[in-house]
């Protein structure tokens, strides 16, 4: 559905009904990770954000290879990954690696909260025997970016 406003209608509204229009077209919407992923809580998913096409390309211009290694790992075995296949990109240290995703991703959407992965098991992060996800959206946005579909 789509509703115009003119600026003649806006300011027709009572200064409360323009504030909760304002909050609304301001909010940012949440990611939806779907169908939760087995082992997977909604309280994982919560500020991991969906990326588009174009802010996935923007992400990579400022990556290093060793981490567009690793978010190929995302496009192909995705958007559910055990954290031991990042081994084969040349990632060890999952936490480093995490936390160079999240500053990226934090930059690209101007979102200081923003996280690009779901983890299942915070207590293994170190131990690659957990799952990393990303949301379908911007697992779609990956395969497109690695040209895989």
């Amino acid at each position: 559905m789509q509703i115009v406003l003119t600026k003649d209608d806006f300011t027709s509204f009572s200064p409360s009904t323009r504030a909760e229009i304002i909050a609304y077209l301001t909010s940012k919407p949440k990611a939806s990770p779907g169908q939760l992923p087995t082992g997977f809580s909604p309280d994982d998913f919560e500020n991991v954000v969906d990326l588009t096409p174009g802010q996935v390309e923007d992400f990579m211009a400022g990556c290093s290879e060793k981490t567009i290694a690793g978010l190929k790992v995302f496009a192909e075995h995705g958007p559910v990954i055990q954290a031991k296949l990042l081994n084969a990109a040349g990632i060890e240290k999952y936490g480093h690696f995490q936390g160079r995703i999240t500053q990226r991703t934090r930059t690209v959407t101007g979102d200081e909260d923003a996280f690009l992965f779901a983890w299942d098991d915070w207590s293994e992060v170190d131990e690659g025997e957990g799952q990393y996800a990303v949301t379908p959206v911007t697992f779609r946005s990956l395969r497109i970016y690695f040209e895989l579909d």
